[in-house]
Parts: structure tokens; C-alpha cells; sequence
């Protein structure tokens, strides 16, 4: 055997090793495609966090007189 021969077999010996470590599972194309969609649409349109009570109050009494003069 040459040790070219040799050195592919202990190759595939660490892979299967590690195949057992470490099991590989394969998602469907589809879930991969959505897994990028979120991932791009959170990019884009991250999640902040949502205001407190307090801060809605605030911005409400803050377009009051905004809405006064509306009278549609």
C-alpha cells in the first residue's frame, strides 16, 4: 500500500470519528430558504424593543393638539 493510500484511509477514519461526535443533518431546501428569508427580513427590519407604558402616554399627550385641530 502506498503511504499516499495509507494517509486516505486514516482520513477517513478522523471523518468517521467525527461523523460520530457530531452528527450531520440535512434540512430541506425549502427550510433553508426560509431559515435565509428570516434571517435577511430581520436584517432589514430588526426588532426593537417595544415602548413602555409611559412613553406611549407621553406620546399621545404630545399629538394632542394635533388631533384637536383635525376635525375631519
Amino acid at each position: 500500500m502506498s503511504p499516499g493510500g495509507r494517509a486516505l484511509h486514516t482520513s477517513r477514519g478522523a471523518m468517521a470519528m467525527l461523523a460520530r461526535k457530531f452528527p450531520r443533518t440535512r434540512l430541506p431546501v425549502g427550510a433553508s430558504a426560509l431559515c435565509v428569508v428570516v434571517l435577511c427580513w430581520l436584517y432589514v427590519f430588526p426588532v426593537y424593543r417595544l415602548p413602555n407604558e409611559k412613553e406611549i402616554v407621553q406620546g399621545v399627550l404630545a399629538q394632542r393638539t394635533a388631533w384637536r385641530r383635525n376635525q375631519t
